[in-house]
């Protein structure tokens, strides 16, 4: 099976996940990084056996931390990111354990002003799937297992050195002694984004030929393709900006598939409105090439060297076909195919040269945002608590339980609750398989053998899902805790501090300072509705030249349409409360999708040129966000008429929006 065909079976399967906390992405399995990880966490736990210098130990888990936070991209910006994380987790696991040293109530304090300082480091900044672990974290974590190892000043000198030994290790094999090619991620990513696209024309197609129309099934193409492909191009764009060299063609080839997403939008939009079947002469055979055209995209996108030639020619005829038939289906695959056209035009010329790297990402900012002060001052506290608990009742490998408490707690109550899920599947499940190795594991060499794939898996699935990554780092460090300090019924004693952890975390993300996500889904679909009418009113006011600005604007106006709907999704998790308040929402972002898709459609049937911009009628839509603002607010000053339901499609579809923020504000009262 091609690799596309095998991502495009994975994708289809995990669409539903895309902009969740437990999303799945299976373009990002690191199979070459996973048996590079092995053999780091290998090789210093075989020097440990050899020469029996128990501190070594720690120095596998420095090289797997260190592994685990490797960003990926250019070789001078993952150089300094694991520098800093080996110099930061050595300071923090040997001030842990020197502060230990002093008893618990000093290891209690010094956990405190650790987990804080780590927590303060850690940006919260929306993502668009799994990303490398956060240092701050995984400094936090190390904090963590140094408190249980107390050490006068020698001793602690002594773990801080096998620590940075370990740390150092990995981070030269990494970069300089066993290289992945730097550009695999973003070949990997470019292929999932085409691929998700012909997924998304093959729904289309599929739905055209159905007989009669689901409504349900109309609501996931718009909803969650839409999404799902917005999600998979944001996080392509990403992985591209992390690249040193090659950057512009990728950026590119990103550049592309927002563009052909584009006309897929408005193709699923018209077809859904319109109620019409594609005309089974002149469009429907266009349509199908394009799904073609996509999947050889997708092919040659995954490829070191693509082969333009065939893309060019066959995008080529698919676009002077589409140009010479008429209607909107025809401009919509006339559009994606003039996108992927110059994309292969543009894989026909020389790599350009990215000049300027990737210089501002490594700007740092003193200013720590208030939502990051509170979650690290809860964390530390929680952190705290759950140490002492273990300590005051002298629980068995209480740091288990620790960490559980420091991993799960996130800045929103819901996102703690997945998390909490996530987890618990994952070390039941990696609990049994740690239970079936140890009871067939005789002795610290045959744990060694089985620790190598179990980080393998560990390090291949840690950009994939949060709970496949749990289900083997369970039995790996379980296999790792008994090589460090053996000791019977770990697998029981794991899974009550796991409870214990969890608890004490849940708690903690309900009770100290919680972020108030009413509030944040009010912001969210508040950035959606001015994004999405600042798109139609670009669209009516901007001439065909400005459509780099357009991009711009139709980017934003999808990105906040589906924080808003992610923001919705959080709070229906808290229950049925607030159910119709919550539909009351959703019926507003519906009618967003709706105007975007009437914008798109509206692009397509204008007469090319300056001549048919409507600025009058744009500056009627940008004074309408206003209104619609305030009205989302409670003004009562805003509650006014809603737009007249005469005109085109995209004057009916802010007109139910319009309608949709009135049936908020009067279920408010």
């Amino acid at each position: 099976m091609r690799l596309t065909n095998l991502l495009s079976a994975f994708n289809r399967r995990t669409r539903w996940s895309e902009g969740h906390i437990f999303s799945v992405t299976p373009e990002q399995i690191g199979i070459a990084e996973g048996f590079r990880a092995s053999f780091a966490i290998a090789a210093m736990l075989a020097l440990d056996l050899q020469f029996q210098i128990p501190d070594l130990a720690y120095g596998g888990v420095a090289a797997f931390w260190t592994c685990l936070c490797d960003p990926g991209g250019s070789d001078r910006a993952r150089l300094r990111t694991l520098l800093i994380f080996a110099f930061e987790a050595t300071l923090v696991i040997s001030a842990a354990a020197f502060f230990a040293g002093f008893g618990k109530l000093a290891a209690g304090a010094g956990l405190f002003l650790l987990v804080l300082i780590c927590g303060l480091t850690r940006s919260y900044r929306p993502t668009f799937g799994p990303m490398p672990a956060p240092i701050g974290l995984i400094s936090a974590i190390a904090a963590v297992i140094g408190v249980t190892s107390p050490r006068g000043i020698g001793g602690a000198l002594h773990l801080a050195g096998c620590f940075l030994a370990g740390a150092l290790w990995a981070l030269v094999l990494c970069v300089y002694l066993w290289r992945t090619h730097p550009r695999a991620p973003a070949r990997r990513a470019l292929t999932a984004v085409f691929g998700r696209l012909r997924d998304m024309g093959i729904s289309l197609r599929q739905l055209d030929v159905q007989s009669g129309d689901s409504a349900e099934s109309w609501s996931d193409f718009n909803v969650g393709h839409r999404r799902a492909v917005r999600f998979s191009i944001e996080r392509g764009r990403e992985i591209v900006a992390r690249l040193m060299v090659g950057r512009a063609r990728f950026a590119q080839g990103v550049d592309a598939a927002g563009r052909v997403f584009a006309a897929l939008m408005a193709l699923g939009h018209y077809r859904s409105e319109s109620g019409q079947s594609f005309d089974p002469v002149n469009e429907a055979p266009l349509l199908d090439e394009l799904n073609r055209l996509l999947d050889e995209t997708a092919q040659q996108s995954g490829l070191i060297a693509p082969a333009p030639e065939p893309l060019a020619a066959r995008s080529g005829l698919l676009l002077a076909s589409a140009e010479k038939s008429e209607g909107i289906a025809a401009r919509a695959i006339a559009s994606a195919a003039r996108a992927l056209h110059e994309l292969a035009l543009h894989w026909r010329e020389p790599e350009p040269a990215d000049l300027d790297g990737d210089m501002a990402a490594g700007r740092f900012s003193l200013k720590i945002p208030a939502t990051v002060w509170r979650h690290a001052l809860r964390v530390a506290v929680a952190v705290t608590i759950s140490f002492t608990f273990g300590a005051w009742y002298e629980v068995s490998f209480s740091y288990w339980g620790t960490i559980a408490t420091l991993v799960l707690m996130q800045p929103f109550g819901t996102n703690t609750w997945l998390r909490v899920i996530e987890r618990a599947a994952g070390s039941i499940v990696g609990g049994v398989l740690a239970a079936i190795l140890i009871a067939r594991l005789s002795g610290p060499w045959e744990m060694l053998i089985f620790i190598g794939p179990l980080t393998v898996a560990v390090i291949a699935l840690r950009l994939v899902n949060y709970g496949l990554f749990v289900v083997f780092v369970t039995p790996m460090f379980i296999l790792v805790s008994d090589f460090i300090h053996p000791a019977s019924d770990l697998i029981v004693t794991r899974a009550i501090n796991e409870i214990i952890g969890a608890c004490i975390g849940l708690a903690g993300s309900l009770v100290l300072w919680p972020e108030k996500e009413t509030g944040a889904l009010s912001d969210q679909v508040l950035a959606a509705l001015s994004a999405n009418l600042a798109f139609a009113a670009g669209a009516l006011r901007s001439p065909v030249a400005a459509c780099g600005e357009l991009d711009q604007l139709r980017r934003d106006a999808g990105l906040a349409s589906g924080r808003a709907e992610i923001a919705r999704q959080r709070l229906m998790l808290l229950g049925r409360s607030r159910a119709a308040r919550l539909d009351r929402v959703g019926d507003i972002l519906l009618a967003l999708r709706s105007i975007c898709g009437a914008a798109n459609v509206w692009l397509l049937t204008r007469r090319l040129g300056p001549e048919t911009c409507e600025p009058a009628r744009a500056d009627r839509y940008d004074g309408l966000a206003q209104m619609l603002r305030a009205e989302f607010l409670g003004s009562e000053a805003a509650n006014r008429a809603a737009e007249s339901a005469e005109g085109d499609e995209l004057d009916r579809a802010i007109h139910s929006l319009a309608l949709a923020v009135r049936d908020y504000s009067t279920d408010r009262d």
